[in-house]
């Protein structure tokens, strides 16, 4: 890019943001060619979404300005900047749910004729843009009956349009299979052939490698570094992001395993998964790997009670359980951190305290009141065992996404369980705050003696925090891989082959 007589498509020049006494974001200056795709990392709290959010117009700078093609631009909201060229697609979709997909795409430009809305050129509009983009979806049919998949190309193909100049994807790929994935990768490269500027915010090195022409780094609401691609390896880069050098690698064993804790035994729900059987041992991480729909969640749901068909056994401790519900399983010592903490994991409106006694809250009442005392006291006693960053009495919605994940998991450590069931534990949260996590998950298995079931699409973290590893294809137990046998080829080949029978 250098010498282009062009503007930058984008120029951030001195932006500040504060939240009362936060420092959000502080002087972040950069700049972005036209046709580059430019790779935005920092950790969770970096302040990474401030910056979008004062890029697209959803917040006010403090101070600094943006220029979007040589003039500055002041948007007032989102709309106002998809009108002049600039969108954003969320890594949690922003749509309605009880609208068409065509309605979802046209929103904020729906096609008339005369006073009426004009649906069959809406419709047709919405099935060109699907099929130009590579996206086998109806137009027709409601949002609310995609998979998060599908939904996430659907805001991706509202926000792709004729005029569009800069596309923002945050964590784009975070709920895509890798073969969906490769159709995104397709779209950004044809967006770059177009000229178009594209921002892709991302904690996965290896899409960063694949896509970046050039990588900002943000650390605290500052910027670090701006630098081509191929001046930052992973472990520059990683430096810069945490101050400090972060390695995800798998820490040798030196506590023994005890006995089998959780026992399944053919369990089956039908048209699910069928006849899995396992242990995991006191002391023990298993970690579960496979392709997307393979059946991995949809286990550690039933065994946590949520699957009202189940068939099969389940022992704690060598004691026969029949997971009839999560209260009964919490009873019986088993604890489950969904993927989705916003929706199920935590309740944003409520305090960390609150968050943190909700399951214990029969332990933490008297006559039916509860007793504040002792909720804070457990409460700060696991903000501080987990680090999380923020005061008891803070909202869980004013947190960055690391830290919900660690209110979300000390809820369920406040149980004290012996058997944990962990949903792709650190999705969405950088590689700082993903170490921490997978220190204390050996600190909980090793130490605390708990036997963890952790499903995880991010084969580096079942490589690095498994003791063993079950690959699941086609809701089928195809292979029990003790971790020193265990490769991303070798666990990949399992999931494919499984996948294709």
């Amino acid at each position: 890019m250098t010498g282009d007589p062009r503007p930058p498509r984008l120029r951030i020049s001195r932006v500040s943001k504060h939240f009362e006494a936060v420092r959000a974001l502080h002087d972040v200056s950069f700049d972005l060619a036209p046709g580059e795709v430019h790779a935005l990392v920092g950790e969770n709290g970096a302040g990474k979404s401030t910056l979008v959010g004062v890029i697209t117009g959803l917040l006010e700078p403090d101070g600094g300005e943006v220029v979007l093609n040589g003039r500055p631009v002041h948007f007032r909201n989102p709309l106002q900047a998809r009108a002049a060229g600039v969108a954003a697609v969320y890594q949690d979709p922003n749509l309605f749910p009880h609208l068409s997909v065509a309605e979802n795409i046209a929103t904020g430009r729906y096609p008339t004729s005369g006073p009426f809305l004009d649906r069959t050129t809406m419709v047709a509009q919405a099935r060109a843009r699907l099929e130009d983009l590579g996206f086998p979806l109806d137009p027709e049919q409601l949002v609310a009956g995609l998979t998060v998949a599908e939904t996430q190309f659907v805001e991706i193909a509202r926000a792709v349009d004729e005029d569009l100049q800069l596309l923002i994807l945050d964590e784009p790929t975070s709920a895509l299979t890798p073969g969906e994935a490769s159709k995104l990768y397709d779209v950004v490269e044809r967006l770059r052939a177009e000229g178009t500027t594209v921002i892709w915010i991302s904690h996965r090195m290896e899409e960063i490698r694949e896509l970046a022409d050039s990588i900002t780094v943000l650390r605290d609401g500052e910027h670090v570094r701006t630098a081509p691609a191929a001046e930052l390896d992973d472990a520059e880069m990683i430096r810069l992001m945490v101050g400090r050098s972060v390695v995800l690698e798998q820490v040798a064993r030196t506590e023994p395993l005890g006995p089998p804790r959780l026992e399944v035994e053919n369990l089956t729900d039908p048209g699910v998964f069928e006849d899995v059987t396992f242990s995991v041992a006191e002391g023990e991480i298993v970690g579960v790997a496979g392709l997307v729909g393979a059946g991995r969640s949809e286990i550690a749901q039933a065994v946590f009670g949520l699957s009202p068909h189940l068939s099969g056994e389940v022992r704690i401790d060598g004691e026969p359980v029949v997971p009839r519900g999560p209260a009964a399983m919490v009873e019986r010592g088993v604890a489950y951190l969904p993927e989705d903490r916003d929706a199920e994991g935590v309740i944003a409106s409520m305090t960390i305290a609150s968050n943190i006694a909700l399951p214990s809250i029969r332990s933490l009442s008297r006559a039916g009141f509860m007793l504040r005392r002792k909720e804070r006291e457990l409460a700060a006693r696991e903000r501080t065992a987990l680090s999380i960053k923020g005061e008891i009495d803070d909202l869980v919605s004013s947190l960055s996404g690391g830290n919900r994940q660690k209110v979300a998991l000390a809820r369920w450590l406040a149980t004290e369980p012996r058997v944990l069931l962990l949903d792709e534990p650190t999705h969405g949260i950088d590689v700082g705050t993903k170490a921490q996590v997978h220190d204390m998950m050996r600190e909980l298995a090793r130490v605390r003696r708990m036997a963890i079931l952790m499903v995880s699409s991010d084969l580096p973290e079942v490589l690095a925090v498994s003791d063993r590893v079950l690959v699941i294809a086609r809701g089928r137990l195809v292979a029990d891989l003790p971790i020193a046998e265990a490769t991303s080829e070798r666990i990949l080949t399992h999931a494919t082959a499984g996948a294709a029978r």
